[in-house]
């Protein structure tokens, strides 16, 4: 995974920091130039913010084979792309290898991902749509500003995150879960631009969609899930697998899956003694890999720590 964060005050130098694109920036704005960009970059997906004090105009072509997602998340002006105004609530999705002219304001940051084709399949089938449609045609889409908003700001944690412990995220699952985060947000962008589906399931399918998957993850203890992973094992969309987990057990799926494995880990450790099986290990045996994550979310479902969950042996003691 390539880690990087760097304050700039030329703008062609800012330009090329960000890797894999093809392209020059023009100050346009009057003053010192004060930038900076955080970027992670991993198998399939880039993921940067950028920020800078003045007008900037952007020019160049897109990464190739790629699509390009931007999201505004401040700016004291209205940001433009290919000629088309990004207004509150709206963000850039455009295809690779095409010439671009991007615009923005003076105190502007910018959320942007670069997605392979393999990612942008995951993505396109977790929301329901196909890569042929019209939406993958259009370069700006407008969401409620709400969501936008909160989709840029998962996508900035996420890179403060991994800035924060570049060393955590060595691990091939951490990547893999921070690929996951990027996919989800996507997804909750385009879901958004999908119409409701005329094929409303019965209550038997909904059903059957939670029994598939509650199996699924019993079969696969530790492997990472997320909903775009559950949406591609079943080959639905992200809508109709959370309606169907609303209407058969009223919460989404990561919650039950998450519910569902602490059940195995809790069942773990009340049948083992704490010497023959400890805490992190009964927790990585159902893909809860940062250990202090588990012990919140264990006391959160069972209303104590894993710690304090009486063992085996302990038990055996006081039943004497």
């Amino acid at each position: 995974m390539y880690v990087h964060h760097q304050f700039f005050n030329d703008a062609d130098d800012h330009a090329a920091a960000l890797r894999g694109w093809d392209q020059r920036y023009d100050q346009i704005g009057s003053g010192t130039f004060r930038s900076a960009v955080k970027q992670i970059e991993l198998d399939g997906v880039q993921v940067f913010h950028e920020s800078a004090n003045l007008r900037v105009v952007q020019r160049g072509q897109l990464p190739d084979n790629h699509m390009t997602f931007g999201i505004p998340l401040a700016g004291a002006g209205a940001f433009s792309f290919g000629g088309v105004r990004i207004d509150r609530g709206g963000f850039v999705m455009a295809q690779g290898g095409m010439p671009f002219e991007f615009h923005s304001p003076d105190d502007m940051a910018l959320i942007g991902v670069v997605v392979d084709s393999d990612m942008l399949q995951g993505v396109a089938d977790c929301a329901g749509v196909e890569l042929d449609d019209n939406l993958f045609r259009r370069t700006v889409l407008d969401i409620p500003n709400a969501a936008c908003t909160r989709a840029g700001l998962q996508l900035a944690t996420l890179i403060e995150r991994v800035l924060a412990q570049p060393e955590a995220f060595d691990d091939i699952r951490a990547q893999h879960a921070v690929r996951n985060q990027v996919s989800e947000a996507l997804v909750d962008l385009l879901a958004y631009h999908v119409p409701a589906s005329s094929n409303r399931l019965t209550y038997a399918c909904q059903a059957d969609i939670v029994r598939r998957i509650h199996d699924f993850v019993i079969n696969h203890p530790d492997e990472l899930f997320d909903i775009q992973s559950l949406c591609t094992q079943l080959r639905v969309s992200r809508r109709t697998v959370q309606n169907s987990f609303q209407a058969v057990v009223q919460t989404n799926p990561l919650a039950y899956v998450r519910s569902l494995r602490l059940a195995q880990v809790r069942r773990l450790l009340l049948d083992t003694r704490q010497a023959d099986l400890s805490v992190s290990d009964a927790a990585a045996q159902w893909g809860f890999v940062h250990l202090g994550h588990f012990a919140n979310a264990y006391k959160a479902q069972f209303g104590e720590l894993p710690s304090h969950t009486v063992r085996r042996s302990s038990r055996a003691i006081s039943a004497r």
